[in-house]
């Protein structure tokens, strides 16, 4: 399943971007870490687009407490949107 999700983020983007990329070879346990698509929209919220994506085991790690304490300074929220591809016009 690929996945597009919307981080609001409390402290700032280069802070959040830092954290996010200390941890691919996570990710790449949980999806396609080489497709793997990040952008700042403003300073306060991050896009981050994940490809083949193991939906329960990524479910695991965002509910872990490790990992809720280790974003809870630096994420508000994490928006998901499950990301469908289209087909051709006919």
């Amino acid at each position: 399943m690929d996945l597009h999700i919307i981080v609001k983020i409390k402290s700032s983007y280069q802070e959040w971007k830092a954290l996010f990329d200390l941890h691919s070879e996570k990710r790449a346990q949980l999806c396609d870490e080489s497709k793997t698509l990040v952008g700042e929209v403003d300073t306060t919220t991050a896009t981050v687009t994940l490809f083949s994506v193991d939906v329960e085991a990524m479910g695991a790690m965002m509910a872990d407490p490790e990992f809720i304490k280790m974003t809870e300074e630096h994420v508000e929220e994490h928006i998901r949107y499950v990301i469908n591809p289209l087909s051709p016009p006919q």
